[in-house]
């Protein structure tokens, strides 16, 4: 029974107004960027001015500031942790959705054993969220139902630093953050039949599979990141998800059309420094990762494809990195860096992100056997970055390459997930393409190309130009005068021998020289999504 019910809370949260874009609106610009900085006072201070002051008029319809008083006692209890009286609890939620709160353990009252936080003898009797819930409106690309409120959904987790200020529980589970989100904007999100979330945690990538997927299973190592998802399922009225305890990859017993995975990556120490389940792999090093992408093309079926997540380390070994982990030559692998840290300063961040005291002993102690770690192997920087895979399904035409972007990514009104799957296309394309096939190809450019030309003032031919994507990462590439020739006439009326011949004749150039020439530039700015080939060489 309460599992049917429990969607009678997403319901009434939505009905409310609980929700990302509302509650923006409802505190206003200043402290939703104070929230992003992890700043939660003044939101507090906000709501908890709307609960002392708000009034309803008896049997009279409520005023504005009854509904302001309810999705201010929401806020307060499932996004800030706080205590709030159980009448006022009782009014935001409605009976029904307040009586299926407190018997699916969304909710306790302060004289049950389960809270930490039991009013004093003589206050009022209060209500307080033992988990956080939080919003979470869907992206471009996510499909969308059909009842109210289906472009939302609701996150399960634990309360975080946002209104703890302690050093996290080792089994915490993370809510839904900066890499969470990337891992939800790169996932492609076509219809397939089985589909993995491998380190589930709160569930937020196995909860947006299960809009395209026939079937999900999700995987974690930690039983109450599974209970987490399970109560997030139940929330949202999903049940197409199957959730299996274990390590990584060794509960999928079956390959999967599509497997995402935001991994425990953090490269920690095996020391006493604190280790958390929801960063920390166990591992010394890289290895988890390591592991789990080496092993991930056993568990895709022909045409399957992969997305992940990962920290990696740059050492003078001659395997690092995930382009040389993955053996299977059918398997296509794209890795692409985002940031790249010295060990000093990846040390610093997740310290800090732990909830240690900047300056304090521990803090020293922690500096130091991260030092230490990094020492043993050699280890000049340690990269972010993005790991995506693709099984052939017949033909090889199977890629592995690394590119390192660190531009800031551009507007992707489709999704950037749709960029990386053509790019992906695109490259599984000229891993067959010889030089003849690219020089008797049609190419034209990507709509969404700036080309920007540089002058000494004076001058009348530029010093340098530029082509400016709008889209993807916002790459910008250098460009010579021939390859600038050839990107302001591909207009998919001439193939690349065609453009050549004329432009030599321009340039005063031989044009077998030339077409070489082009051929290699060009194959960097197909790879890149620059340039698409019109032809019937077009990737599908």
């Amino acid at each position: 029974m309460i599992e049917q019910d429990v969607t009678l809370v997403a319901d009434r949260l939505y009905r409310a107004g609980y929700t990302e874009p509302r509650l923006r609106q409802f505190w206003g610009e200043p402290i939703a960027s104070a929230l992003v900085r992890n700043n939660a006072a003044p939101a507090i201070h906000f709501c908890q001015t709307i609960l002392d002051t708000a009034e309803t008029r008896g049997d009279e319809a409520p005023t504005r500031s009854s509904f302001d008083q309810h999705l201010a006692a929401l806020a307060m209890l499932f996004h800030f942790h706080r205590e709030v009286p159980l009448e006022t609890t009782r009014a935001a939620l409605g009976e029904a959705a307040f009586d299926v709160a407190l018997a699916s353990g969304l909710l306790v009252t302060s004289n049950s054993d389960q809270t930490s936080t039991s009013a004093e003898a003589g206050d009022p009797e209060c209500a307080s969220a033992p988990f956080a819930i939080t919003p979470y409106d869907l992206p471009v690309g996510v499909p969308r139902g059909f009842r109210p409120g289906d472009e939302n959904l609701y996150l399960v987790s634990d309360h975080g630093t946002l209104s703890n200020p302690d050093v996290l529980d080792g089994d915490f589970v993370l809510g839904l953050g900066g890499a969470g989100r990337t891992l939800v904007s790169l996932t492609p999100r076509d219809r397939v039949e089985i589909s993995a979330d491998i380190g589930t945690g709160s569930g937020i990538q196995a909860l947006l599979l299960a809009r395209h997927s026939d079937r999900v299973i999700a995987t974690d190592i930690s039983q109450r990141a599974l209970h987490l998802t399970g109560l997030s399922a139940e929330l949202n009225g999903i049940d197409n998800i199957e959730l299996r305890a274990g390590s990584m990859l060794e509960p999928l017993s079956e390959p999967v059309d599509l497997l995402v995975s935001n991994p425990p990556f953090v490269i920690t120490p095996r020391t006493t420094v604190a280790n958390f389940e929801y960063r920390d792999g166990g591992m010394t090093g890289d290895r988890l990762v390591k592991s789990l992408f080496s092993a991930i093309p056993d568990h895709l079926r022909p045409g399957g494809r992969s997305v992940c997540l990962g920290n990696w380390e740059t050492t003078s070994a001659v395997d690092a990195g995930p382009e040389a982990w993955v053996a299977d030559p059918d398997t296509s692998v794209l890795v692409i860096e985002r940031e790249a840290l010295d060990p000093i300063a990846y040390a610093e961040t997740w310290i800090r992100d732990g909830g240690i005291s900047r300056a304090s002993e521990d803090w020293n102690q922690a500096v130091a056997a991260w030092m230490d770690d990094f020492e043993s192997r050699d280890v000049t920087e340690v990269v972010f970055g993005y790991v995506i895979m693709g099984k052939a399904e017949e033909t090889s035409s199977s890629f592995k390459t690394t590119v390192r972007t660190t531009s800031a990514i551009a507007n992707n009104p489709h999704g950037l997930g749709q960029f990386v799957a053509t790019t992906f296309a695109l490259r599984s394309w000229l891993a067959t393409a010889g030089a003849e096939e690219i020089a008797t190809t049609v190419f034209t450019r990507s709509p969404d190309l700036v080309e920007h030309r540089h002058h000494v003032p004076g001058e009348s031919d530029p010093s340098s130009i530029t082509l400016e994507q709008g889209i993807g990462f916002g790459q910008v590439f250098d460009l010579d005068t021939a390859l600038a020739g050839f990107v302001s006439v591909a207009d998919g009326s001439l193939t690349l021998r065609q453009t050549a011949v004329a432009l030599a004749q321009l340039l005063d150039v031989n044009p077998t020289a030339l077409e070489d020439q082009l051929i290699a530039q060009v194959r960097r700015l197909v790879a890149a999504g620059a340039l698409l080939p019109v032809n019937d060489a077009t990737p599908e």
